[in-house]
């Protein structure tokens, strides 16, 4: 897995994120009343995407500062900044495992499935926990491995030419006793979980629109039809669609997620 700056934000660039990320408002509503975020508090979103945490949180009346290592991402979250009608958050390009702070800058940190992906975790994790201050609080969501999202992953991974490493799973920070780990310096962590329902009409639909619309997807699909391999991408999307089929009742997709808030 490459896992240069460039290629991160290729990844990122690629797709529709902002339309896959149509059921997150609840989860960042959710993220900020978790936090008791308050109007005087100053709040960084790390991997902050097209701004949907942020956002939310600026409609609380925070002081807010999204950063995100893709313009394109920054672009959409600037606009739907300007369609939600609030104004003053600081849109920054930035990388999570190496964040243009000082020491102790902000009451509250946020991320909202973002931070996750930073393929050095033990150095987003560290500098999460930098930035804030003492007494302040750090909010994030995460994909269980052995939920929805996770198992789908072990799908993508079983037909992926170029597999990520474990060691840099996301789905690490979707496990208690790992994400203890990886925030050092805090003193008090508890954790939730919830589902995000996302109604399909069908498995092949969402498959369908996540091979056109999520950019590592996009990449595998590509990878596949350059090996000539038609053949393989079939078996691809009926694991995928039998796996799909496990996590949806009533025509919506169960995405079960963890909620980590914890007090540095």
């Amino acid at each position: 897995m490459n896992t240069s700056k460039d290629a991160v934000k290729e990844i990122w660039s690629l797709g529709d994120y902002r339309s896959r990320g149509q059921f997150f408002p609840p989860v960042s509503a959710r993220l900020t009343k978790l936090v008791s975020l308050q109007t005087a508090d100053s709040v960084l979103d790390v991997a902050c995407g097209y701004g949907n945490t942020a956002i939310t949180a600026r409609m609380s009346g925070a002081k807010v500062t999204g950063i995100d290592i893709t313009p394109k991402m920054l672009a959409w979250a600037k606009d739907d900044e300007k369609i939600s009608g609030v104004r003053g958050i600081d849109w920054k390009e930035g990388n999570a495992e190496d964040l243009p702070f000082e020491d102790e800058s902000f009451d509250v940190v946020l991320s909202t499935f973002g931070h996750i992906f930073a393929p050095n975790q033990e150095m987003a994790g560290k500098e999460m926990v930098r930035v804030l201050k003492k007494g302040g609080r750090l909010g994030f969501t995460s994909w269980p491995p052995e939920l929805a999202v996770g198992k789908l992953s072990e799908v993508v991974s079983k037909y992926n030419p170029f597999p990520p490493s474990e060691a840099f799973s996301p789905y690490n920070w979707g496990i208690p006793d790992k994400i203890k780990q990886l925030l050092p310096g805090i003193k008090e962590i508890y954790f939730e979980r919830d589902t995000i329902n996302i109604p399909i009409l069908s498995p092949n639909h969402y498959w369908q629109d996540t091979i056109t619309k999520a950019g590592f997807m996009i990449q595998v699909i590509e990878a596949l039809k350059n090996e000539n391999d038609e053949d393989n991408i079939e078996s691809f999307r009926e694991d995928y669609v039998n796996t799909l089929n496990k996590y949806i009742s009533d025509n919506e997709l169960r995405m079960g997620y963890l909620v980590t808030i914890a007090m540095k």
